[in-house]
């Protein structure tokens, strides 16, 4: 995973109407190459990719995966510890942990991916992905968007933050706390620590939320280097424990073949 990520930690920035450069797209195109998913819309702002042609997930229901790509920073770097991984890591570190577990594993048919821009800003992807999906004939039964956090690092690999329910006909979830108490149980542990969205900052969720979606944010755990509001952002970068890049990757691959077995 770590090789993947010094392939693709790189600048990737938009400007609302698509990406300036296709270098760090480019480089995630060749590696998705080397699994079983291929893409099947390269948009100004969201690259999605498919184990199925377009036809086939027409009237599918579908767990759709979100990595948001787009960086903030300016200087970019990682370096490996004994115990840690230490760079500016918001987003790259899901999209390596994303890569290399599609990879590594097979995943149902009906998860598919999006690596989208414009998360740091105004969520501009996520409408793209969704007005996609909206002209094949497919749905989100739920949305599964990874990225970092500023929670849980000395205890946990991972969080669950950030999540909604579709209100209306064809909901699943009367609340929300009934969502986080079913992917708690789908992660079969008692160590998950949950974030409602009053709490946790910010995220792409909160624009699948507009589009009425099941969603949550599946956080892997940071620390600090730099000593100010920013410092997830700032090029000094972040520190994540090995322990945790383990952690959630095991349990991503868990929640994905479960929310495919469920949301069908």
């Amino acid at each position: 995973m770590l090789e993947i990520l010094k392939q693709i930690n790189i600048k990737c920035e938009d400007d609302a109407k698509g990406f300036k450069d296709d270098e760090k797209i480019g480089r995630i195109d060749k590696l998705m190459k080397k699994t079983k998913y291929r893409s099947i819309h390269d948009g100004h702002l969201t690259k999605i990719y498919s184990q199925l042609q377009n036809k086939e997930l027409s009237g599918k229901n579908l767990v759709l995966v979100s990595s948001h790509i787009d960086t903030v920073y300016k200087n970019f770097y990682q370096m490996e510890g004994r115990d840690v991984v230490t760079g500016t890591l918001d987003n790259s570190i899901t999209n390596a942990i994303l890569i290399n577990l599609l990879t590594s594993h097979d995943v149902p048919e009906n998860v598919i991916v999006a690596f989208t821009g414009n998360e740091e800003k105004e969520s501009l992807g996520v409408d793209e992905t969704i007005s996609f999906l909206h002209t094949i004939n497919a749905k989100a039964g739920i949305v599964v968007s990874l990225d970092i956090t500023n929670r849980g690092y000395r205890n946990h690999g991972y969080t669950i933050e950030n999540y909604f329910v579709k209100k209306g006909m064809g909901k699943a979830f009367y609340r929300k706390k009934q969502l986080k108490n079913y992917l708690v149980e789908l992660l079969e542990s008692k160590k998950v620590k949950t974030i409602h969205h009053v709490s946790a900052d910010p995220d792409d969720t909160w624009q699948f939320d507009e589009h009425n979606l099941n969603c949550f944010t599946f956080c892997l755990p940071s620390r600090n280097i730099a000593e100010h509001g920013d410092w997830m952002h700032d090029d000094m970068g972040v520190i994540v424990k090995k322990s945790a890049l383990r952690d959630y990757s095991q349990a991503l691959l868990k929640l994905l073949r479960r929310l495919a077995r469920d949301f069908n």
